[in-house]
């Protein structure tokens, strides 16, 4: 059998046994965060989160699936191929952190948002922010993006074609994509408060990084980019850290800026909840980002699937269903393999920034 057909799994319930076995053969140490949300079959949902090495280390690299449940097949298949491999002998202060599918629902029913219809990755806002607002724009295309009918022919990408010609493709994806909380069955909805998922896992890593001096994180995702390439996507700021990465990772890391990457802004990415809960400063946060097919087909796919789920029976053999599987998690071979080798040479560079090196010297 063949790496990608050996790592890459059909479903939710696949990859789950796949990772929680894989785990035990390995000796990890395994969190499971129950959800009250069911899947297609009535099955248990659970954030797992597999622990190699220290419990409350000092470094740590953390590397996650499955944000934008859909998108999980190919984190999901990274993980399992770095646990199928040998684990190197870890510093007594570190460990490798493998959280298998942070959005569970999403997996299991072919969506890329919750069961709240919750993009999480517009969900970690700080204590002092508001779940309100949109970006400038998202309004005005709210009647094009969310038809509140079940899916049907109606001119998309003539109109999206007539969009992008008029107020250009890098202020679209910004004013659709950056994150709304004003249309909770809208694409792209932030929520109205902290999640279940999200709120089980910040808790989770509170206790364990409260030592930590030192992370890398590795955050999975599909959709944006030249098909089958990748891009570490990550702030420019502050500057030290951005060059570290570019130095680590090389030319692959990209600004998350609108107009000088495949990227765009969002508000309440995972992204900016390390920083809150570490005590050190040395946060070293990435999304690797494999690109599939072009942004018009993602955003046509992600339309069709959430008027079936809103309006339609939402019934997870749809072909809406499965066209969203296709566009974030494409069956070809090409695609997969460069998923595999792109995701064991990021985890082995991450490896060497997270734990070689002295800490940077702290002040009170």
């Amino acid at each position: 059998m063949n790496n990608a057909a050996h790592h890459f799994s059909p479903d939710y319930t696949t990859a789950r046994q796949r990772f929680c076995e894989a785990v035990a053969a390995r000796n990890g140490h395994l969190d499971s965060l129950e959800l009250a949300a069911k899947g297609p079959l009535g099955e248990n949902l659970a954030i797992d989160i597999s622990w190699f090495g220290a419990l409350n280390p000092r470094r740590v690299l953390v590397h996650t699936s499955g944000l934008h449940g859909v998108e999980a097949f190919a984190g999901s298949a990274i993980q399992l191929q770095w646990l199928d491999e040998e684990i190197s002998p870890l510093p007594e202060d570190a460990a490798v952190v493998l959280v298998h599918v942070l959005n569970p629902y999403g997996m299991a029913w072919l969506r890329r948002f919750n069961e709240n219809n919750v993009d999480l990755n517009r969900n970690f806002l700080g204590p002092n922010e508001e779940y309100t607002g949109a970006p400038d724009g998202y309004r005005r295309l709210d009647p094009f993006l969310n038809p509140a009918t079940p899916p049907s022919t109606d001119f998309f990408y003539l109109h999206a074609v007539w969009l992008i010609a008029r107020y250009g493709l890098e202020a679209l994806k910004q004013a659709v994509a950056g994150g709304q909380y004003v249309n909770p069955r809208g694409l792209f909805f932030g929520g109205a408060r902290l999640e279940e998922g999200p709120q089980k896992f910040q808790a989770l890593m509170a206790e364990r990084l409260c030592n930590a001096e030192r992370i890398t994180l590795i955050d999975v995702h599909t959709g944006l980019g030249p098909f089958s390439e990748d891009r570490l996507l990550t702030e420019a700021e502050p500057a030290h850290l951005f060059q570290a990465l570019k130095a680590a990772f090389g030319k692959r890391v990209q600004p998350l800026t609108a107009g000088q990457s495949v990227a765009y802004k969002v508000r309440g990415d995972q992204h900016t909840m390390y920083p809150r809960l570490m005590a050190g400063n040395e946060c070293y946060l990435v999304t690797q980002e494999f690109g599939t097919y072009n942004s018009v087909t993602v955003l046509a796919a992600l339309r069709a699937e959430n008027r079936w789920h809103h309006y339609g029976g939402g019934t997870v053999n749809h072909p809406t269903k499965k066209r969203l599987k296709e566009v974030f998690g494409p069956n070809n071979r090409r695609w997969r393999d460069a998923v595999l080798r792109r995701g064991r040479e990021v985890i082995t560079q991450a490896l060497a920034l997270t734990f070689e090196g002295p800490l940077e010297t702290r002040t009170s």
